[in-house]
């Protein structure tokens, strides 16, 4: 490759970048606040940033900005850019929809994956009386199944990482991942608005488990990238047609004001949180962003948005493979639940008027988003944000691309219904989202359109075993839990048969 135009995405990113770099007693920078383009890189003066290599020692002393990823004989190119050899990551949540996924594509590309989880998302579906409609191997049976069909070796342990901080911190300093990826959250707007209990927890769980990995990052770990999964739901639906940003406002942004104005490059974005799940999501945001600032750890914010489809070549190699799909009402996301609901006949569920927009990806895509920012930490100090996302939808679309696909492909019959919206948000808004850094910066294309990962879909969830799993919980689908708390199922509001939108 000659032209810069044709380089990997990270090729020129340097040891400043590397989580190898080893900075300690060489300059106290963590302490004066200043980044790297604030030393003197001439080679004769005192204050010259230098660096030692954890994988290299021979090099001794160097310059951290003069070896970039393409130079180094410990990155190698590979599908998604330059990748540490045997780079050690860390899962937080690995027995979840994306931690497992994420897990599997990971190990096969030759990372050392290591991860915890403590099962919560399987007794949330226990207390709810649901199941994952596609069936889950136990984690002991997964992780040999991983060794046999794949040769994907994992290290995993039982452990929460809020309640279970010490048993955390020796993990993490026994493997010393080079980056962590933070999937270890309840994940559920619904089941954070069930009742004061519910909320708290979701706030708990979230917000000071999240805290203590930082804490540890700092004692521990200080050169390790974190990638923590935010949710574009942060941000809500700006009534006022502003753009949503990612994470900060672009350096041109101006507030114009009493005759006045004033830049606000570089500021943090406006949070409309739209659950109290949401709101841990945020708290999460400054206490990463704060963690960055303070202690000059090294992060990336994904703003996610709504994931959807139960294929990677990884988790379809076998069925003790499988990740998880759900689809009740606390945890079942959008498309994922109607096209479990075409398959057995329910009537998709579609709140209100339907005409809220949202984010989207696709499982495939989310996965090569996140390969890309592993292979491309940030500097240290740096805390970046993306907002994750290949397209964004009204609900209503796409409940009619759901019921074409089904009935054209599947010869299924497909009914809409309009219920009671029982969250509390505008029907009807503007929604123009900015994620331009994943296709910019780190070379992300996106490859799934949504029919054709619902094709994919609807070919599993057809087998007569998993359909049948679906209407052993179909009572689950509807609504009953409210953001004003009142009990009660959402009212039907209108039924559209296929003739009427296909």
């Amino acid at each position: 490759m000659t032209s810069t135009d044709r380089k990997a995405h990270n090729a020129l990113k340097t040891c400043w970048n590397c989580p190898s770099i080893n900075l300690a007693g060489k300059v106290d920078f963590r302490a004066c606040g200043q980044a790297a383009e604030g030393f003197d890189k001439d080679t004769s003066a005192g204050d010259q940033l230098m660096a030692e290599c954890k994988r290299r020692p021979g090099l001794g002393l160097f310059d951290p900005m003069a070896i970039t990823f393409e130079e180094c004989p410990e990155w190698l190119e590979g599908p998604y850019g330059f990748m540490l050899k045997d780079m050690r990551v860390m899962i937080l949540g690995i027995d979840g929809y994306l931690g497992w996924t994420l897990a599997l594509k990971l190990g096969r590309l030759g990372y050392r994956v290591s991860g915890v989880d403590n099962y919560s998302r399987r007794s949330w579906l226990a207390e709810r009386g649901g199941h994952t409609i596609v069936p889950i191997a136990r984690m002991t049976d997964r992780l040999h199944a991983a060794s046999e069909v794949l040769g994907v070796n994992i290290n995993f342990r039982a452990i929460d990482i809020y309640r279970e901080r010490e048993r955390l911190r020796e993990f993490l300093d026994e493997v010393k991942p080079e980056a962590i990826i933070h999937y270890a959250e309840c994940p559920a707007a619904p089941f954070s608005m069930i009742d004061l209990d519910h909320a708290s927890f979701v706030q708990e769980n979230n917000v000071l488990g999240t805290l203590g990995v930082l804490f540890m990052m700092r004692d521990i770990l200080p050169e390790t990238s974190l990638v923590k999964l935010g949710t574009m739901g942060e941000y809500g639906a700006p009534l006022t047609g502003r753009p949503i940003f990612e994470g900060v406002f672009p350096a041109d942004a101006v507030l114009h004001w009493d005759d006045r104005q004033w830049s606000l490059g570089g500021e943090m974005t406006p949070r409309d949180p739209v659950s109290f799940y949401h709101v841990s999501k945020v708290q999460d945001t400054f206490n990463v962003y704060e963690a960055c600032k303070y202690w000059w750890l090294r992060s990336y914010d994904i703003m996610q948005g709504i994931i959807y489809g139960v294929h990677t070549d990884e988790v379809s190699a076998d069925p003790r493979l499988r990740t998880r799909l759900d689809v009740d009402e606390w945890f079942g996301t959008v498309i994922n639940r109607f096209v479990s609901q075409a398959v057995i006949g329910y009537p998709l569920t579609v709140y209100g008027s339907g005409e809220q927009t949202r984010a989207f990806i696709a499982l495939e895509d989310a996965m090569q988003c996140m390969v890309r920012l592993i292979n491309s930490p940030p500097e240290p100090g740096q805390y970046g944000v993306v907002n994750q996302m290949s397209g964004y939808y009204s609900v209503m679309d796409l409940a009619k691309t759901i019921g074409r696909v089904a009935s054209q492909e599947f010869g299924l019959r497909v009914t809409i219904q309009r219920l009671e919206n029982p969250r509390v948000e505008a029907d009807r808004h503007p929604f123009e989202p900015v994620f331009d850094a994943l296709p910019d910066e780190f070379g992300f294309q996106a490859q799934h359109a949504p029919e054709d990962v619902v094709y994919e879909m609807l070919k599993l969830l057809t087998e007569p075993k998993i359909r049948a799993r679906i209407l052993e919980k179909k009572h689950l689908i509807c609504p009953s839990t409210w953001w004003s708390g009142a009990k009660k199922q959402a009212r039907r509001l209108e039924v559209l048969e296929e003739t009427t939108y296909g």
